[in-house]
């Protein structure tokens, strides 16, 4: 299957979700923190209604922060 992108509508559409909640790869602590606040803060609103609107935002933050956590620790698997 081949999806069409429109990068002209994308970057500016991404720098607005971007203003409006910092999603983004986790490299330090400090994005560790916000991106956990920000997770913690979908939760309150969505909590578990799986038809609003930003509830798979709730897993993509949620892998964000797995792959940090897992990468901190040689353990896991």
């Amino acid at each position: 299957m081949s999806t069409s992108i429109d990068f002209q509508r994308l970057v500016p559409a991404w720098r607005e979700v971007q203003a409006a909640a910092p999603v983004s790869h986790i490299e330090s602590e400090k994005d560790y923190d916000q991106m956990t606040a920000l997770l913690n803060s979908l939760l309150d609103v969505v909590r578990d209604d799986e038809k609003h609107p930003l509830y798979s935002l709730i897993s993509v933050v949620g892998d964000l922060i797995e792959t940090y956590e897992s990468a901190l620790d040689p353990f896991s698997v």
